[in-house]
């Protein structure tokens, strides 16, 4: 079975980036008690529970082993609810790893819609977003499984499907950052943080390649991720987008 990226998996950032994002941080819809009584009501919560659990197994088992080795009997039973309860929620393997890649895309997105509503220096926010980043890679393990997936998407179709306009070879996560980056890398330049002449497109291509290159060399080691290694990157490249006297007033 190959693995086919969701078009819904794939333009959940691309709805950030277009100002959709809001609707990414609300984290799902609340349970809302029912006029008719709580059966209902424990019903459903009962079933997210189930959703859920289901999920961060599928993400524990995709990081560890990929789609292509990843079986539905043994997320069941990590999850510690039948195949049949599995099935009621997720129709197959595929259905399972694109739910995956949307609840990575919604975390993702609510961090990108954090930035984007920063105070204060944008370049700051940015800094900060990379280092939040790289602390959801390391710790949060359903993000860590949506990267994998999307690169392992990447690799097998290389664009999405239904109309999808990803180039080959890149996942919609990635262009969507960004977009991300260029639009406070903007921000930075009316405000005036920039050095002059910076190619703010060319600067925002080159941080996330930077970053994806870090995601790709951490393999499946993400303390590889940690706050000194972004730091390493700043060091480096802070210096190339603001003038040297006002690198020190940046906390990166």
């Amino acid at each position: 079975m190959r693995f086919r990226p969701s078009p819904c998996a794939c333009e959940a950032l691309l709805a950030a980036v277009d100002g959709v994002l809001t609707a990414a941080g609300r984290g799902g819809d609340r349970v809302r008690p029912s006029p008719k009584g709580r059966g209902p009501v424990v019903k459903q919560v009962r079933a997210e529970r189930t959703r859920s659990a289901v999920l961060v197994a599928a993400a524990n088992t995709f990081a560890e082993v990929g789609f292509e080795s990843a079986s539905l009997v043994g997320i069941s039973r990590r999850a510690g609810v039948s195949k049949g309860a599995l099935y009621f929620h997720f129709v197959s393997k595929q259905a399972l790893a694109d739910g995956v890649r949307a609840a990575a895309g919604r975390e993702i997105g609510s961090a990108a819609l954090r930035a984007l509503r920063t105070e204060g220096r944008p370049l700051q926010g940015l800094i900060d977003l990379s280092h939040e980043l790289a602390g959801m890679l390391r710790e949060d393990v359903v993000v860590r499984a949506g990267v994998r997936l999307g690169r392992y998407a990447a690799r097998h179709e290389g664009l999405c499907p239904q109309g999808g306009d990803a180039p080959p070879g890149t996942d919609s996560t990635w262009r969507s950052l960004t977009a991300v980056v260029h639009r406070l890398l903007e921000r930075a330049h009316d405000a005036g943080e920039l050095c002059p002449g910076v190619d703010r497109r060319a600067a925002a291509e080159l941080l996330t390649a930077v970053a994806a290159g870090q995601v790709l060399l951490a393999g499946g080691r993400p303390e590889r991720l940690g706050p000194e290694g972004v730091r390493r990157v700043w060091t480096a490249l802070l210096p190339a987008l603001v003038p040297l006297e006002r690198v020190g007033a940046y906390a990166y």
